[in-house]
């Protein structure tokens, strides 16, 4: 049975539990964790526990098996070894039991992969209409209803983190320190899914049922490799649709951490990057460390662009100044209006954006809620930051009862708080919803992955109604035109080179001489010939080719990503593709003004559209290469590089194709 038709409810919900491999709570096992914090945090369910060598445990009945208990359990705990384990689960399924969470470790891990005890569970687990958790999972916390399944240390506190958020982790042990920063944040979980091997149940499924969880307003991940990237997109857009955001924190953003290119391009862009391409076409807000993962709830909403900044020290507005410019946001000046009234009410220092109250404001507690109103009502801004430093309890209470009476008139307020304080610290503003962040370049990063958020998925053509065309017949549109270099019969100079498959870097190889004229070509050609033989190139052929026009050269071309799918590349190419690296990647296929946006996404664009004093390039006909490349990788997974693709005042030319991998 397909793990997408299974309830998950038993796993979060169940009416009754069995633990299978309980042992006393002073063993100090895992089977005493788990006992320990269902009963710490008084579970709701009816709790059996099984184990054949005690009579009771814990002052309640011990059975020997799952066979003994008074009712079949709807969620059966495993901690037992893996021979034992599956021995369990058919035990299990044969009494009815609808859900399971194996913590055995021992199936697929390292070496054990592909296993005779791997490949026995993954049958079972293939066939079974049960929903298992796991294996090699610490556990599912459902936080909202007290069902404390597993032994994650923040499982272990006096009280569960209850709050709106779901959280689902491929990381078992990174999943504490999380909540951690989430509750600094104000911040608490609905459930908490510890994914572990995920043989049956993966991300996506924890996803989609978060998304139709009426607990849950927004939902937390952290991923380390999707094997189940279709389903996963499919369930974010689902929480997407109800209104609740999906933010994504993944492993393998540097080239060490990725995992191995498959052709040219995707040395130039790692799996990170197309990742993270479609994870933005889905809406998916992307965090770069574990406490902007946990920061990004906070900021949720529109601020848009132009921010105004302002702190009662003029150090820390230029610190924010410089934040917001990085992550690319606008501080622009004041309007007339905003600056007039600011003069009429400071003392010292100057009207402007990003505005120094200076010491004033620490003895005119009026000074700020002034500058507040005077610089919310400035048409030309759209949100404010104010960098709160440490001062007595008086002063910053009057700091905060500004900001939320600047919030409560409408205006979005952030707030950076300079000696690291968290939200939690500062209560009014929690209450309020201004979100509170100890780094400038993390509050603005967050408020730009919300400004940059898609939310909603955009149209797209329906692949019946694309031309059914190969990369030839792409070529056949495009390609300079090449012939034997004895055939050549142009006028004009010739490029002159090897050509065969997987020939790419031919220019550090040797195996290309450019502006070759005509009367030259034969000679050029012999010495190719020989450099052929020397390389035992046995299957590369000499070609001449018309030397290509002017033009600005990109490298463009598409790869198939085992998570992001079928993905269009484009930089700057030719000789400089792998110098400038300077690429830009999204997922197929592209619609026209998509295949604008990431011409754009590199300096291609702005080279594209004249650059001082040079000609505007056909960027339009660039632009159609992308959108036809991106339907050819969609429909034929066509992996393919074209470089350089000449960009002219009129046209383009491809130059050199290379087709597949190495």
């Amino acid at each position: 049975m397909s793990a997408l038709a299974k309830d998950l409810t038993p796993l979060v919900r169940p009416r009754t539990i069995a633990l299978v491999g309980a042992t006393p709570l002073e063993s100090n096992k895992l089977g005493s964790w788990a006992l320990g914090n269902l009963l710490k945090h008084d579970v709701s369910a009816e709790l059996y526990l099984v184990n054949p060598r005690y009579d009771t445990l814990e002052g309640r009945p011990c059975y020997p098996d799952l066979v003994s208990l008074p009712e079949p359990p709807e969620l059966v705990l495993i901690l037992v070894p893996a021979a034992a384990a599956i021995d369990v689960l058919r035990q299990a399924e044969a009494l009815g039991s609808r859900a399971a969470i194996l913590f055995s470790s021992g199936f697929g891990e390292g070496d054990r992969a592909g296993s005779p005890l791997d490949l026995e569970l993954k049958g079972f687990l293939s066939e079974t209409p049960m929903a298992v958790c796991g294996p090699n999972t610490n556990g599912i916390i459902n936080c909202i209803d007290r069902v404390a399944a597993g032994f994650p240390p923040y499982a272990m506190a006096d009280e569960l983190p209850a709050g709106n958020l779901g959280v689902v982790s491929q990381s078992g042990a990174l999943v504490s320190s999380l909540v951690q920063h989430l509750l600094g944040n104000g911040l608490g979980l609905t459930v908490g899914f510890a994914v572990g091997n995920g043989i049956d149940l993966t991300v996506g499924d924890y996803v989609r049922f978060l998304a139709t969880d009426d607990c849950t307003e927004q939902i937390v991940v952290y991923a380390e490799g999707l094997h189940d990237a279709d389903r996963f997109f499919a369930a974010a857009d689902e929480a997407r649709d109800a209104g609740k955001p999906v933010h994504v924190m993944k492993a393998g953003r540097s080239p060490e951490g990725a995992a191995a290119a498959r052709s040219h391009i995707g040395a130039l862009v790692g799996d990170y990057d197309a990742f993270a391409a479609r994870c933005h076409r889905h809406g998916i807000l992307m965090a770069h460390d574990l406490a902007e993962l946990a920061a990004l709830p906070l900021a949720r909403g529109r601020w848009g662009r132009r921010i105004g900044v302002l702190s009662s020290s003029g150090a820390m507005a230029g610190i924010l100044a410089d934040s917001a410019r990085e992550n690319g946001f606008e501080v622009p000046p004041l309007g007339p209006t905003s600056h007039s009234a600011l003069a009429e009410c400071m003392t010292l220092g100057e009207p402007r954006n990003p505005l120094d109250l200076t010491g004033q404001s620490v003895v005119d507690h009026e000074l700020l809620p002034a500058a507040l109103e005077a610089m919310g009502d400035d048409p030309g801004l759209d949100a404010l930051v104010h960098g709160m430093l440490i001062g007595p309890e008086v002063i910053i209470d009057k700091q905060m009862d500004a900001l939320v009476a600047q919030a409560n008139r409408g205006t979005p307020v952030a707030v950076f708080s300079a000696p690291g304080w968290h939200p939690v610290d500062y209560p009014k503003l929690a209450d309020a919803g201004i979100p509170v962040f100890n780094s400038p370049d993390r509050l603005f990063r967050c408020l730009a992955a919300w400004e940059n958020r898609r939310d909603s998925k955009q149209p797209s053509e329906e692949p019946h109604t694309w031309p059914d065309e190969s990369l030839d017949n792409l070529m056949a549109d495009i390609a300079a035109p090449a012939c034997a270099s004895a055939d050549y019969s142009e006028d004009r100079s010739a490029a002159v080179k090897l050509v065969g498959d997987g020939l790419n870097h031919k220019t550090e190889l040797g195996l290309v001489e450019l502006n070759v004229k005509p009367g030259d070509i034969a000679a050029v050609a012999d010495r190719l010939e020989a450099r052929r033989r020397e390389l035992g190139l046995s299957d590369a052929v000499v070609v001449a080719q018309p030397m290509a026009g002017p033009g600005i050269e990109l490298i463009v071309g598409t790869r198939l990503d085992p998570e992001a799918g079928p993905c269009v590349v484009v930089g700057l190419g030719g000789v400089l593709a792998e110098l400038v690296d300077d690429v830009a990647i999204a997922p197929a296929p592209l619609s026209e003004v998509e295949a604008h946006a990431l011409l754009d996404a590199t300096r291609a664009g702005a080279l594209l559209d004249g650059y001082r004093g040079h000609p505007p390039c056909d960027r339009n006909a660039a632009a159609e290469v992308l959108v036809r490349l991106g339907r050819i990788a969609a429909r034929h997974h066509t992996e393919a590089e074209i470089n350089p693709l000449i960009v002219h005042t009129s046209g383009v030319t491809a130059v050199d194709v290379l087709i597949g991998g190495h």
